[in-house]
C-alpha cells in the first residue's frame, strides 16, 4: 500500500511540474506576441489573430501531427491545450497499470488510444468530405467576386462570409492570416497540408503563378471546379463498383474476432489454459499480430479505392 501511495504522489508531482512548464511556455508566447503588437501598434483583434497564428506554428513533430489531427476535425484548439491533454493521458498510464494490473491496464490503454484515434480520424474524414462537396459552389462565388474586379484574397474573404459550415471557418482563418501579412499561396498550402485538401494546394500553386507571371484566375478556378466534380463522380462510381469487395473485406476482418468471443462465451477456460503455457502464449501473441496485420492490410486496400 505504501508503494501505491508513493507512486500516486509521484504522478501528482509530475502533473504539477508539467502544468507549470506548459503555463510558462504560454506566458512566454503571450509576452512575445504582446511585445510585437505594441511595436507594430496593433489592435486587440489583431493581437488575438496573431496569437492564434503563432500558436499554430508547432515545432515538435509528434505534437504537430496530433494538432493537425485535431484541427482536421474542426476543433480550434491551441497546441498548449493539446499538450495538456497529452500530459493527462500520459499520467493516466501508470495509474491504469497500478489499478488494473500490467496486462489489463496495458490493454485498456491501447484500446482507449485506438478508439480515440479512430473517432478523430472518422470525424476528420467526414468533415473533409463536406468541405470538398462545398468547394465548387464556394469557388463559383469567388469567381463572381473576382469578376467585379477584386483580388483573389478579397474574393475568398467575401465568399467565406456567406459560405456554410464547415468551409466557412476554414477560409475565414485563411483570410485572417492573409490580413496579418502572410502570403496567400503560403497560407493556402499550409491549410492544404493540415486538412489534407489537394484542391487548396492547387489553388496555392495557381495563386503563386498568378502573382509572378499574371494570368486569369477565373479560368483556373473554373477548371478546378470541373475537376472536382469529375473526380467526385468517378469516386461515386468506384465505390459502387467495389461495394461487394469492401463488404467481403469487412466480413473477413470481423469473423475471427466474432469466433474468439463466441469461444470465450462457450468455454471461458479455453484461452486461460493456453495462456498458462509458454507455447500457448506465443501462439496467442502470433495470432493477435497476424489478425492486426491482416486488418491493417485490408484497411489499406479499402482506403486505396477512396484516395484521389
Amino acid at each position: 500500500m505504501s508503494l501505491a501511495i508513493v507512486l500516486l504522489l509521484a504522478v501528482l508531482l509530475l502533473a504539477g511540474a508539467a502544468f507549470l512548464v506548459v503555463r510558462a511556455g504560454e506566458r512566454e508566447q503571450q509576452e512575445d506576441v504582446g511585445l510585437r503588437m505594441r511595436v507594430l501598434g496593433g489592435h486587440d483583434e489583431s493581437v488575438a489573430a496573431l496569437s492564434l497564428d503563432e500558436a499554430q506554428a508547432v515545432h515538435n513533430p509528434a505534437l504537430r501531427w496530433i494538432c493537425h489531427l485535431v484541427w482536421r476535425t474542426g476543433v480550434d484548439m491551441q497546441p498548449s491545450t493539446v499538450l495538456r491533454i497529452l500530459i493527462g493521458v500520459a499520467l493516466f498510464v501508470p495509474l491504469a497499470l497500478l489499478v488494473f494490473g500490467a496486462l489489463a491496464g496495458l490493454a485498456l490503454i491501447v484500446l482507449a488510444l485506438v478508439v480515440g484515434w479512430l473517432l478523430l480520424t472518422q470525424k476528420a474524414v467526414r468533415r473533409r468530405a463536406k468541405i470538398v462537396g462545398q468547394l465548387p459552389p464556394f469557388l463559383e462565388s469567388t469567381i463572381r467576386v473576382l469578376a467585379a474586379g477584386n483580388t483573389l484574397d478579397e474574393a475568398l474573404a467575401s465568399a467565406a462570409r456567406e459560405a456554410p459550415e464547415p468551409i466557412k471557418p476554414l477560409f475565414i482563418s485563411i483570410s485572417r492570416r492573409v490580413r496579418l501579412g502572410a502570403p496567400l499561396e503560403a497560407v493556402l498550402m499550409d491549410a492544404g497540408e493540415i486538412h489534407q485538401l489537394r484542391d487548396l494546394k492547387i489553388m496555392a500553386l495557381a495563386a503563386s503563378i498568378n502573382r509572378k507571371f499574371g494570368g486569369s484566375m477565373r479560368n483556373v478556378l473554373r477548371s478546378l471546379i470541373d475537376g472536382i466534380r469529375m473526380r467526385e463522380n468517378a469516386a461515386r462510381e468506384l465505390r459502387a463498383l467495389t461495394a461487394e469487395t469492401r463488404f467481403s473485406a469487412m466480413v473477413l476482418a470481423i469473423i475471427p474476432i466474432a469466433i474468439m468471443f463466441f469461444m470465450v462465451w462457450r468455454n471461458p477456460a479455453y484461452y486461460a489454459q493456453m495462456w498458462a503455457d509458454s507455447s500457448g502464449r506465443m501462439l496467442l501473441a502470433g495470432t493477435i499480430g497476424l489478425q492486426v496485420a491482416g486488418m491493417v492490410i485490408i484497411w489499406r486496400m479499402m482506403k486505396s479505392t477512396e484516395d484521389g
